[in-house]
């Protein structure tokens, strides 16, 4: 489809010297401020200001790149031009209008847009707008934000055709740009910033909201007036801040954490801030510059979450844990209740006639109470539960409290006590109660007390229960539930005429009240499911339909729980309907499938959207069972057309031994991976994946294989570029650089003469430096020979003990250097191995020369080697710091040193270790890191034993 025509209606001739005149005064702080606020703002990498002049583009401020005039139909502010509208383009790939705009489909690569168009006197004059390279979204807010700053920059250009470019007008435009800027940061709900990159973060403004955050007038954080603001922030988190705010600047970007603010009463407060480095003057280079929320609520909120989900989730373990008996339930559910509040003592006791008595007991051995014993009710904790008949008490700290001094601290003298008394059939059985020896640091939670109703609730349920069960017939203590008859009248008069006891658990009501009238029990069915039970109720009985519903019943605390029912209808001779069923809670099942349902949806959701393709195969067929788009996206199928290819439809007939390898590891170790191969492409074409995978088990018992497939084409080719560039530069470095090597030498070693102290000690840096750049090209020659495969490797069986003796009397000269002895604490002599020897002892003197390099001096280096589970091991010990543990993955990759800064005192090309590394797996064997005992790295060479 042709690209519409974008026209657009000639500017009044004012208006164009206008914009002619901004035009030519590019730099103008003005726009700029409004840029760098936007940025910030919406966290986007690039905000722009536009403007039309003859038929182009014009960029007046740009923040995040540098743009040229752009033609008006290779841009997004040239559709933006066509609307009154703000034009909001979340991705461009996906929209025809933008997919091939130079700006998308090159760099800056970008995916989102957000730009409102720009009017003076009812003409358009340019845009304000947002770009990114990531797809996004803007709210409803957020929107409306944007086009209250555009307006602020029409009103800008409008004052510069009112007040022309005179002096004055320029100073009174500059003001009140000044106090819109001003009144706009008042009125936002954060805190805008900026300071300089200094230890304090000495402030050099900061808005008022600073005050809510941190109790401290913005005035007195200006030049650390009274205190600076890095003294407000947590120790904890301040490494933190500092770290990633230089690592921000060293990759020119802006910061995005969260931390904690210390409050003038001494309360912490936590905030997020988004801040970028922005440049200065001539006294403070570069400034930081930013804006800080207060999240404290939302922070805390999500803690409280947090608890609540964790107790949720103890309380289902607890409630569906398979035990066979009632003692098994409780005894868990005392263990894990006792360990999730960290206290001592779990009982469960029953009260008759004023007697206390231990039913369950969780006790430490040091406090051993046994099951059945007894005392008086008057001389317990649980005492307070039914004198003050408040049913359940929390005390953090007894020795605080007003029970000090009671008299059962006096008798059992505690720190911390819960308890919460248990209601079986509507009386008080007893109570559960916690203690500890003890205080706490903190009083109960809202989560834990939550956490102990729902348990005492499921305890009571539980006795309730078994009680019954021990007064009614094996039948009925096998159902889960409530057994009932309900009758409808065809007056609409509806009753259960029978009912089990546990009806009044379930709806608060005795059979014999329920047996008079039903409707009590209909009104604890919650408003949002009584119209649907209702209908079904009536549906059932127009039909005679077996009846099934699941709804929610009020609680006498009121709080509703989950309830299934299913009945049997029959039709009497009077015309009524009486069904036969049975009801029961299944809250936590409810509950437990709702969760289930959100967790499948994020899952899919995570699947859908991967970078990486995804696959679910069939074990037994290899047939597709599921994919992601990342998969299909390379190969050029469609989805319908990916899902019906065979295995070899995809893959070459040459891996079939690999693929033989990987049905062998998934029977062996239930995974396989990750190997490369190649895949089909639509077209013939081929293209490299990386595949590695687990097999797993459906839940009706079918195997199925979970892979990870990814497109590795522009990994090759970069490591193509990278290898090739290496020799490259490598072979072209080495001829002249050979050259001056022996010039310096030459001179060095006094071809000319002897040079003066100051110019021998010049020429003797240079030689060194010469000679460091000869062992790098030679340590990258080796290594792009080695990955090659091109290093020539000439194996033969040998003894190993002389290959070490070798390589130790190689580096006993570099040792004495470094006053470092060298110590061959065990070598083997009847270890043969098949290995090239001179690469081997290159091998070995690159480990031993770094194990010197790092050993203080006048402390020795120990060598062993010995054979160890059928393998040679040459093991190499220094005394030096060791490797940090952070970096020990890097270790022998290619370039990677602990230090890598400029100023580092031991030197190094970084590719020792990777050629060793490289040498030892050609040889047939590997090398590895350990932490030496006491201090100091060690690293193990491992070889096959001939």
């Amino acid at each position: 489809m042709k690209e519409p025509t974008i026209q657009r209606n000639p500017a009044t001739p004012p208006l164009v010297r206008a914009i002619s005149e901004l035009l030519d005064d590019r730099a103008d702080a003005r726009f700029d401020r409004v840029t760098q606020l936007a940025q910030q703002t919406f966290g986007v990498s690039m905000a722009v200001i536009s403007f039309i002049h003859q038929a182009k583009l014009l960029f007046k401020s740009c923040q995040g790149i540098d743009l040229p005039s752009l033609p008006l139909d290779q841009t997004f502010c040239g559709h933006a031009e066509l609307d009154d509208a703000p034009l909001i383009v979340e991705d461009a790939r996906q929209d025809a209008r933008f997919a091939r705009l130079p700006v998308v489909t090159a760099a800056p690569f970008l995916r989102f847009y957000a730009g409102v168009p720009l009017r003076i006197h009812g003409q358009r004059i340019g845009t304000l707008c947002l770009l990114d390279p990531e797809p996004k979204q803007l709210s409803s807010e957020q929107l409306s934000l944007l086009c209250d700053m555009a307006a602020m920059v029409e009103e800008l250009v409008q004052r510069d055709i009112d007040y022309g470019t005179s002096r004055s007008g320029l100073v009174q435009e500059l003001q009140a740009s000044r106090d819109e800027f001003a009144s706009l940061l008042s009125n936002m709900p954060g805190v805008t910033f900026r300071c300089l990159p200094d230890d304090n973060w000495t402030m050099l403004y900061i808005s008022g909201q600073i005050d809510q955050i941190s109790g401290y007038p913005a005035e007195e954080l200006l030049n650390n007036k009274s205190t600076s603001y890095a003294e407000l922030v947590h120790p904890d988190d301040g490494p933190m801040l500092t770290e990633q705010v230089n690592l921000a600047l060293e990759r020119k970007e802006g910061w995005h954490f969260e931390y904690r603010v210390r409050h003038r009463d001494g309360s912490w407060r936590w905030v997020e801030e988004r801040g970028n480095w922005v440049p200065g003057n001539a006294q403070y280079p570069l400034i930081m510059e930013g804006f800080i929320v207060d999240i404290t609520r939302e922070h805390e909120a999500r803690s409280q979450l947090r608890k609540h989900h964790d107790a949720l989730n103890l309380l289902n373990d607890i409630a569906f844990q398979p035990a066979d008996t009632l003692d098994a339930k409780i005894q868990y559910a005392l263990a894990r209740a006792k360990a999730y509040l960290g206290l001592d003592l779990a009982v469960i006791s029953q009260i008759e006639s004023d007697v206390y008595t231990v039913r369950w007991v969780d006790a430490p051995d040091t406090l051993p109470i046994p099951a059945g014993y007894s005392l008086p009710v008057d001389q317990t904790w649980c005492q307070l539960l039914l004198s003050d008949q408040q049913h359940e008490l929390f005390i953090a700290n007894v020795s605080d409290s007003r029970y000090h001094h009671h008299p059962c601290n006096q008798s059992f003298p505690i720190g911390t006590y819960a308890g919460i008394t248990l209601n079986v059939e509507g009386q008080i059985f007893g109570t559960l109660n916690f203690t500890s020896s003890h205080s706490r640091l903190g009083e109960f939670d809202e989560s834990e007390t939550l956490f102990m109703r729902l348990l005492a609730r499921w305890l009571s349920d539980t006795l309730t229960n078994s009680l019954s069960n021990e007064r009614v017939t094996k039948l009925m203590a096998q159902l889960p539930g409530t057994i009932y008859q309900y009758r409808l009248f065809p007056d609409g008069r509806a009753t259960f005429p029978f009912s089990s006891p546990q009806i009044e658990a379930l709806y608060g009501i005795t059979p014999e009240e329920a047996a008079q009238d039903a409707g009590p029990a209909l009104a604890t069915i919650h408003p949002d499911d009584l119209e649907s039970v209702a209908a079904s109720i009536v549906h059932s009985a127009n039909t005679l339909d077996y009846w099934e519903a699941t709804y929610r019943v009020k609680q006498p605390d009121g709080h509703y729980r989950w309830t299934t029912g299913q009945a049997r209808p029959e039709r009497l001779a009077d015309g009524s309907v009486l069904w036969h069923g049975y009801l029961y809670d299944i809250h936590e099942q409810e509950l437990a499938r709702l969760a289930m349902e959100r967790n499948e949806s994020r899952l899919r959701g995570l699947f859908e959207f991967a970078p990486i393709g995804i696959a679910l195969n069939d074990y037994e067929t290899g047939r597709f069972i599921d994919l992601n788009d990342a998969l299909i996206q390379p190969s050029g199928f469609t989805r319908e057309e990916f899902v019906n290819l065979s295995y070899w439809d995809l893959t070459p007939k040459e891996y079939q031994p690999e693929e033989e390898l990987v049905l062998t590891s998934l029977a062996t170790h239930g995974r396989y991976g990750p190997f490369e191969k190649e895949y089909y492409r639509k077209d013939g074409s081929r293209y490299p994946v990386r595949l590695q995978g687990m097999l797993s088990q459906d839940p009706d018992g079918k195997w199925v294989i979970w892979s990870l497939i990814e497109d590795i084409t522009e990994r090759r080719r970069l490591d193509k570029m990278k290898n090739q560039f290496i020799a490259t530069v490598s072979h072209e470095l080495r001829t002249p650089l050979t050259s001056i090597n022996g010039a310096l030498g030459l001179l060095a070693g006094g071809a000319l003469g002897v040079f003066p102290p100051q110019a021998a000690a010049l020429l003797d840096t240079a030689l060194r430096n010469g000679q460091r750049l000869t062992t790098l090209i030679n340590d990258l020659l080796d290594m792009e020979k080695l990955v090659a495969g091109k290093m020539p490797m000439q194996l033969a069986e040998q003894p190993l003990a002389p290959l070490v003796t070798e390589a130790i009397e190689s580096m006993g000269s570099y040792g004495d250097q470094h006053q470092v002895s060298l110590h061959l604490l065990a070598n083997d002599t009847t270890l043969n191995v098949n290995v090239d020897g001179q690469r081997l002892i290159q091998a070995l003197t690159n480990l031993i020369s770094n194990a010197i390099k790092f050993t203080p001096a006048g402390a020795a280096v120990s060598i062993t080697a010995h054979a160890q589970q059928g393998r040679a091991e040459i093991r190499v010990r220094d005394h030096g710091p060791g490797v940090p543990e952070a970096f020990q993955a890097q270790l022998f990759q290619r370039f990677s040193q602990a230090d890598s800064s400029d100023t580092r005192k031991l030197p190094g090309t970084g590719l020792g270790l990777a050629i060793t590394r490289e040498i030892c797996r050609q040889l047939g064997g590997d090398v590895h890191y350990q932490d030496a005992p006491g201090g100091g790295s060690e690293f193990v060479i491992e070889l096959p034993v001939v």
